[in-house]
């Protein structure tokens, strides 16, 4: 294994739209864990349970929200 040659292999197969819709990817997916982290905590009730509900109904929609963005990114990026 050379690492040289395993960088330069990578930088010329790396295009512009990779590290651009990786970025996109990036901030879109910090987002929906944000944002579901936050909805799903701020309307939690019922104690220590209520908020093991809330997270795990957090954890859950970020995750399938998550899968479907990455559908969309990338059809919109690489298309069909």
């Amino acid at each position: 294994f050379n690492p040289g040659n395993y960088l330069q292999t990578t930088v010329n197969y790396l295009e512009a739209t990779d590290v651009v819709s990786s970025l996109v990817k990036a901030a879109v997916f910090g987002f929906i864990v944000a944002l579901m982290g936050c909805f799903h905590g701020y309307y939690s009730s019922g104690g220590a349970q209520g908020v093991g509900r809330a997270t795990t109904n957090a954890v859950v929609s970020a995750f399938i929200l998550i899968l479907l963005a990455n559908l969309i990114i990338t059809i919109l990026v690489f298309g069909a």
